[in-house]
């Protein structure tokens, strides 16, 4: 008889896990949906002045390649400003170099204002003091993205409605070589396009968004990004308190080309879950309610495997309904990438790894997950790009060292 209650119990319970794996797969198919009517935008003819604030710091791969795509913006008006927080940093340099092969983009560099925590955030409130009353979108960008010569285009749409407050796009990791562990950072970072088209919470991505220069004073982004390490989270935050509404611009999808080996992987993850854990708590809540679904699922439907060859096989039916996640999380993956390659084919022409290679770094991303989530519930520090970074107070973070 209590064989038979806990069969029972474990059955019911596994048919109400379907609940969930059945919301996040109609969640996928949506995700075409929403990208087919975001579409309509990128054929708009909203072509306002734009200034392209770049920071910069160190020569990443391929760079001299990122900043040409960026110079080859088939866009009427644009300049860029290039930020950097040493006179001696040899991007900066790099970049006036490669600006002489465009001569008809106007390139400025500037130096950052001295602060107490320098950085990108830091070069993004500078730059925003060289902005001219003639550019009418500022376009935040990151030297390691390579756009389409239509992202600015495209980027900007969203923005003729006068209720977005900001236009963002979204980065695809193209690995040169599909290994493990690269591919893991691709499906880790594909994961957050599942809410780009949701209100609560859709964010801005740094590496790619625009913002119009009058809405600059009503959001007062030069205080809001003072003594903070997110550029993005913070500004989705401040759009949100001030009533407007965040639009992705799935034509604006950019690729990074570049791999990751294993300790790489991680410390990008865990970095983005810590920003998470700051400035943006709603996307962490978030994470947890999934994946706990997601992990516990799995754990009962081993635990009903391990049953059926002691109690009998009728535990195999709990089991194979808690182990639906698996199927389900690749079936995801592959609506996920498809939905947002449909808007991109140079990104869809160049992502390299076979179906299955995905699935498997897919399967992986939840264990990181989770692993990540215990390990940023109380960030104190943060590593970036050669720097330590207190951040036991979120809005007033210290510099520990810089390399």
């Amino acid at each position: 008889m209590a064989v038979d209650l806990v069969w029972t119990v474990l059955t019911i319970l596994a048919v109400l896990s379907l609940v969930p794996n059945a919301a996040s797969l109609a969640q996928g198919i949506r995700l075409r949906a929403h990208v087919r009517r975001a579409m309509r935008l990128a054929f708009g003819a909203y072509l306002p002045p734009v200034v392209v604030i770049l920071p910069v710091r160190g020569l990443d791969e391929g760079f001299d390649d990122n900043v040409r795509a960026i110079l080859s913006q088939a866009y009427p008006r644009f300049h860029i400003l290039v930020v950097a927080d040493d006179p001696a940093e040899p991007a900066a340099a790099r970049a006036h170099d490669l600006a002489r092969e465009f001569p008809r983009i106007p390139v400025t560099l500037i130096l950052s204002e001295p602060a107490p925590v320098p950085g990108k955030v830091n070069a993004l409130r500078s730059a925003l003091s060289h902005v001219s009353s003639e550019d009418e979108v500022v376009v935040f960008a990151d030297s390691d993205i390579r756009p389409p010569t239509d992202w600015l285009r495209q980027l900007v749409q969203p923005l003729a409605d006068s209720t977005v407050g900001v236009a963002t796009g979204f980065r695809w990791y193209l690995p040169p070589r599909p290994t493990f562990w690269s591919l893991v950072r691709a499906e880790w970072n594909a994961v957050s396009a599942n809410v780009l088209f949701d209100p609560r919470r859709a964010f801005a991505w740094g590496g790619s968004c625009a913002v119009r220069r009058d809405d600059l004073v009503k959001l007062s982004l030069a205080d809001r990004w003072r003594n903070v390490l997110s550029d993005d989270l913070v500004l989705t935050r401040t759009v949100r308190d001030a009533g407007l509404k965040i639009a992705y611009a799935p034509a604006a999808l950019v690729p990074t080309f570049d791999g990751a080996d294993r300790p790489a992987c991680l410390e990008w993850c865990f970095r983005q879950m810590t920003m998470a854990t700051l400035y943006l708590p709603i996307v962490r809540r978030y994470a947890v309610a999934a994946f706990s679904i997601f992990i516990g699922s799995l754990l009962f439907g081993a635990g009903c495997l391990a049953a059926a060859w002691f109690a009998g096989p009728a535990y195999l039916l709990p089991g194979v309904l808690f182990l639906a996640p698996l199927p389900v999380g690749i079936l995801k993956g592959s609506l996920r990438r498809r939905a947002l390659f449909s808007a991109a084919p140079a990104v869809a022409a160049s992502w390299l790894a076979s179906e299955w290679r995905s699935a498997g770094a897919a399967l992986a991303v939840p264990w990181v997950m989770a692993v990540g989530l215990l390990r940023t519930r109380k960030p104190t520090e943060v590593r970036w790009r050669g720097r330590s970074y207190d951040v036991t107070e979120p809005n007033r973070v210290r510099l520990l060292e810089s390399r």
